[in-house]
């Protein structure tokens, strides 16, 4: 089908969306929505900055986790295997509740503070993302939060996997969003930009 549809409107990524349509209602006609959705790229969805690619749609890491009543050993044991910066905690259900930190770890080891279990250092400040969340925004909060990986939660609360920065600069190949992110945090000077070089 042509990008021009028979009223002259735009056909949005070859769906036949006419422009009148596509185009938010607030866009003016020479806004940047308006040449963004006029510009010479058919097979572009438009999106209007939320990105194309949903978490669903990359490969995420199986999530192992630990329960809240598991010792400081098990915890210490999964951060260097696993060579992650926190430690996610589910119950008996799979239910995510939060994370341990390796910096939580380490200062109780420093303090030489006998903790029973991991469930006196586990916090709930922790971002996480959804199946249907857009690629773009969790990779925007990943940058912002310093984080390499982000607990992938479903609808009930489960703990679905782990998404990676890997798997999602991957992905930037097939959403032009996440590759702007992407790129514009590799080009600051900020101490999480050296490690994307």
């Amino acid at each position: 089908m042509d990008r021009w549809s028979a009223s002259g409107g735009f056909s949005e990524g070859g769906r036949g969306v006419p422009l009148a349509l596509s185009r938010p209602g607030g866009a003016l006609p020479f806004s940047p929505l308006t040449r963004q959705a006029i510009a010479m790229h058919p097979l572009t969805r438009l999106g209007w900055g939320s990105g194309v690619v949903q978490v669903a749609e990359v490969q995420v890491e199986p999530a192992h986790a630990l329960q809240p009543w598991s010792s400081l050993a098990a915890a210490a044991t999964y951060l260097m295997r696993e060579e992650s910066d926190f430690v996610p905690i589910c119950d008996d259900e799979e239910r995510f509740l939060g994370v341990v930190e390796v910096e939580a770890v380490l200062q109780c080891v420093a303090d030489d503070r006998k903790v029973p279990n991991v469930e006196r250092l586990m916090t709930t400040q922790i971002p996480t993302c959804a199946l249907r969340s857009a690629l773009v925004d969790a990779v925007r909060t990943m940058l912002a939060c310093d984080l390499r990986k982000m607990p992938v939660v479903g609808d009930a609360g489960e703990l679905v996997g782990m998404l990676t920065m890997a798997e999602a600069c991957a992905a930037a190949v097939t959403d032009p969003e996440v590759a702007e992110v992407i790129a514009r945090a590799a080009a600051s000077p900020s101490q999480y930009a050296w490690r994307l070089r």
